[in-house]
């Protein structure tokens, strides 16, 4: 099976709402092995942060999850990406672009529940809302 990069979107579902359609296919994807992380995710989870408990559970949760990194290649892809997109009129955040260029790289999908991500080329986990 495909290895699953998270966003932070559906990372948020899973934690306020575990029993919800997102939170069990977090959970399903963590169970599996199919997980990933990447830094933008990892900073947009620890700025969200409000209790030392909950800096705890993810850092014991994410220490699991295998970890992607970004790459110079990366980061000029994504300013290509983001140049291209504008031109057509479609603004789309730089986080969630680098996103899916180091999934498109590593051949992963994408678990989110933003619907910009349609304009990014990736393939999405078909959980998503």
């Amino acid at each position: 099976m495909t290895k699953i990069v998270i966003d932070t979107s559906a990372w948020i579902d899973f934690f306020h709402n575990k029993a919800g359609r997102i939170g069990d296919t977090v959970a399903a994807l963590i169970e599996q092995d199919l997980a990933i992380i990447t830094g933008p995710v990892l900073t947009e989870l620890m700025q969200g942060l409000k209790t030392p408990q909950e800096a705890k559970t993810l850092n014991e949760l994410l220490s699991i999850i295998p970890f992607a990194e970004v790459t110079r290649s990366d980061w000029e892809k994504t300013g290509d990406l983001l140049r291209n997109l504008r031109r057509k009129g479609i603004t789309v955040p730089l986080t969630d672009t680098l996103i899916a260029i180091v999934a498109k790289r590593h051949g992963y999908g994408v678990l989110t529940l933003d619907r910009h991500f349609e304009h990014l080329e990736v393939p999405l986990h078909p959980a998503r809302n």
